[in-house]
């Protein structure tokens, strides 16, 4: 059975940067090969394997080393969570670490880190990032699918099934509104790091065209987290509804149904009662049952019970 390569290495040539590594997760194995074969720390190794690290780009004066920490979408077994897609420049490497292994994210990072075309790194990063943005369409059209799908659903059928897939839908949309929006916040503030302080003009548009891309999306999944988020406040209010409708139900059908119960219980009494000699007894009880019962019918319609 053929290995799986989970670091491949490749000749590039992007000014100072000679070497691409692209890391296909990170396996403890993985962290001893970059430490023994790249020189990088054990700190830094901890740092870029942490699937909880929000978006950030940091610099280092003393490796003159960048690391971007961008977030994209990534499916789980509940919905759409997001993972960490990391991207470090050190010495002359650019090492890229795809925590998802998504094929999609490797396809960026071939064809902007291998483009010919591309002798800045600046455009290169900006290219990738702007693309990692656009991963959230897809699912973005799923989850807009089946929130359609489920909104149907309100007029035929809501039940419980039907909102907790509303609510795996409003946590997918919790997650990616989180990561959107700090994505966003790092592009804003990109031009006044030390990655854009020697920014060109076509560098500057890459900039405006990835917050352009990454805007939209945040507001794509804002408008979304809204209208799940309403939908589930109509579920929930439907079958809160149908819960009352069935114990109004309930508590008139237990009223009505005491009714004849308290009555033929005072008849099977050792005492002397009404009609109790008379061969049609069983006929006016019964007629005297349907009276009363009508009658708590009516009073009950009348203060509008019922």
């Amino acid at each position: 059975m053929e290995a799986i390569v989970m670091i491949e290495s490749k000749k590039i040539n992007i000014e100072a940067f000679k070497i691409w590594l692209n890391v296909e997760g990170l396996l403890s194995e993985d962290m001893v090969t970059l430490r023994e074969n790249y020189n990088l720390s054990k700190e830094l190794l901890e740092y870029v394997a942490d699937i909880d690290e929000p978006t950030n780009y940091d610099y280092d004066k003393e490796t003159q080393s960048q690391l971007f920490v961008y977030h994209i979408p990534y499916r789980s077994q509940q919905g759409f969570l997001t993972v960490p897609v990391v991207i470090l420049l050190i010495a002359n490497q650019i090492i890229t670490f795809n925590h998802s292994n998504d094929e999609a994210v490797k396809k960026i990072f071939t064809a902007e880190i291998l483009n010919k075309d591309t002798s800045n790194i600046e455009t290169s990063i900006l290219e990738i990032l702007k693309k990692l943005s656009d991963l959230y369409l897809l699912p973005m059209h799923e989850i807009r699918h089946q929130r359609k799908e489920l909104n149907d659903l309100l007029s035929t059928r809501a039940d419980n099934k039907n909102l907790i897939a509303l609510a795996n839908l409003r946590k997918s949309l919790i997650y990616f509104s989180s990561a959107t929006r700090n994505n966003q916040q790092l592009l804003e503030g990109l031009s006044k790091k030390h990655f854009g302080l020697n920014f060109l003009e076509d560098q500057i548009e890459s900039v405006v065209d990835a917050k352009i891309e990454t805007h939209q999306v945040e507001q794509l999944v804002e408008t979304e987290s809204e209208i799940v988020t309403q939908l589930i406040n109509t579920f929930d209010t439907i079958l809160s509804n149908n819960l009352n409708d069935i114990m109004k139900i309930l508590t008139i059908w237990s009223v009505v149904l005491a009714i004849p119960t308290i009555i033929t219980g005072f008849y099977g009494m050792n005492v002397k009662l009404p009609f109790e000699r008379n061969s049609l007894a069983w006929i006016i009880v019964i007629g005297l049952t349907i009276a009363i019962i009508y009658w708590v019918i009516r009073a009950l319609r009348h203060h509008r019970i019922i």
